[in-house]
């Protein structure tokens, strides 16, 4: 193991830990990174000691983060550090991005070895959930005793219960006919759904997330494909480990192939996806899925207030993280410090708010974030973030008036249901105006059909107060509907 010169010239910052990670290049490696232990500056280092030693080609590292964002940033900061370090190579063939959108790559290149046919469409969430709705009779099917699929009492919920239940059956590998023949009638019952539901994606040319990671886990294993990809592969680093489901495990074990040169970089105390399927299972058990894998620890907090980390460490050691059934324990052991050169200005980090009510507690925050303006502690309202147990207006509401009685704008778009939303109003506005979803243009409305007209109605008043000629948005939509007018 060693780091090259020109990093150790370059990046005399790196700790002892980081540097550690670094050098590691040889084998199945596990960096525990706690917050702000700069685990994204270890992975773009790490990917150019590699190069740099030419242990691999930039085609031959395979570089996974969670988001769009993330890769973005990484590539951006790969970029920036080649330069430094004076690496000739062109990195625009180094393999980045997403699971998801790896798998897609992959997935077009080698798609005449799979169901999909050309031009297939990808459902993400809320296509997924319309996907369902406009297939409704032939997935879910009839209601039945006051309930679809003996379990949910309104279409709607049916849809996003069957989804969730889709998606889990497909991330966990599960083979849906053995569902069929269990014991339990509503698994017998989703086990049917999700057949039908699988068998309409792949008639209508259309995969969901999961079906995408499945179907190249199932490339992965054919001896021929498998073994190409893999034999292109020497390198896999994942960002985030800790937010990977299943299905997400088993690619990235095969990605690494027999040379198992992979190195997963994640915190256990971060897991935040488990409501998307992530199990926080992986990062625990990884030793044992890779024999005599290392693990490096980064300790140092370089982001935040020492206090904060004192606190934070002291919260998380206070809990049993013991299993109970013998397994790996549920958290690894660790002590976060605060940035050993760092020097914090003496102010109060760590400090409670709470109030007889939600309501009261609510006032007093919006006090606080008004003091810390008046006082210049902050330049800008937008400098205060507020985190919630969840941003549904029953938890959000109470701040969310506070704030506005003190004049304070808050920016908490999904408080309010999706279609609550002053931009989504506006839309629907100008769609009925345009389809002439609108007076006679409606024709016979009962129910839920007169509950829809009432909100347009809505959203038709809202736009016509807010874009009243000669407001550009007025004068184009009297243009659009004068040429459907004409046609």
């Amino acid at each position: 193991m060693a780091v090259a010169d020109a990093i150790v010239k370059e990046f005399p910052e790196l700790n002892d830990s980081q540097r550690e990670a670094v050098s590691h290049t040889d084998g199945s490696l596990l960096v525990i990174a706690g917050p702000g232990s700069g685990k994204t500056l270890v992975l773009v280092v790490r990917a150019l000691n590699i190069l740099l030693q030419g242990l691999a080609q930039p085609g031959e590292i395979l570089l996974c983060t969670f988001t769009e964002k993330a890769a973005f940033e990484m590539r951006d900061r790969l970029s920036l550090a080649a330069k430094k370090l004076a690496y000739p190579g062109d990195l625009s063939e180094l393999i980045i991005g997403t699971i998801h959108g790896i798998c897609n790559d992959f997935l077009l290149r080698y798609r005449h070895r799979t169901s999909l046919g050309n031009s297939y469409d990808i459902v993400d969430e809320l296509t997924q959930l319309l996907f369902i709705f406009d297939h409704f009779s032939e997935i879910v099917g009839a209601e039945e005793n006051g309930k679809y699929l003996d379990r949910w009492s309104t279409r709607w919920t049916a849809i996003e219960g069957a989804r969730d239940y889709f998606n889990k059956i497909t991330e966990e590998l599960i083979d849906p006919n053995v569902l069929a023949k269990s014991s339990e009638l509503f698994v017998r019952i989703i086990a049917r759904a999700y057949q039908a539901y699988q068998a309409k994606l792949f008639e209508k040319n259309c995969i969901d997330f999961a079906h995408q990671q499945k179907l190249f886990l199932e490339l992965l294993k054919e001896p021929e494909i498998g073994a190409t990809i893999t034999g292109r592969v020497r390198y896999v680093l994942v960002d985030e480990y800790q937010d990977t489901n299943y299905v997400q495990e088993q690619l990235l074990l095969r990605l690494a192939g027999t040379q198992r040169n992979i190195c997963v970089v994640g915190d256990e105390d971060q897991s935040l996806y488990r409501f998307r399927g992530a199990t926080v299972r992986n990062i625990l058990e990884f030793p044992r899925q890779f024999k005599n894998s290392r693990t490096v620890t980064l300790l140092a907090n370089y982001r935040s207030h020492g206090e904060i980390v004192k606190a934070y460490d002291k919260w998380m050691a206070s809990w049993d993280w013991s299993n109970p059934k013998g397994g790996p324990s549920f958290r690894y052991d660790k002590k976060i410090i605060p940035d050993p050169e760092g020097k914090f200005p003496e102010y109060p980090a760590i400090f409670s708010i709470w109030g007889q009510n939600r309501q009261d507690e609510a006032r007093r925050f919006a006090d606080l974030v008004a003091f810390l303006k008046e006082n210049r502690v902050i330049e800008d309202e937008s400098q205060v973030a507020l985190l919630l147990h969840s941003v549904r207006l029953e938890h959000s509401e109470p701040y969310l008036q506070a704030l506005a009685e003190r004049g304070i704008r808050a920016f908490c778009p999904r408080a309010r249901g999706y279609f609550e939303n002053e931009e989504v109003r506006l839309m629907v506005g100008c769609f009925a105006i345009i389809l002439g979803y609108y007076g006679e243009g409606r024709g016979q409305l009962s129910g839920s059909l007169q509950e829809l007209a009432n909100y347009v109605d809505g959203c038709i008043t809202e736009l016509g107060r807010r874009c009243a000629s000669p407001h550009p948005l007025a004068q184009l939509l009297q243009k659009f509907t004068g040429e459907i007018a004409g046609l």
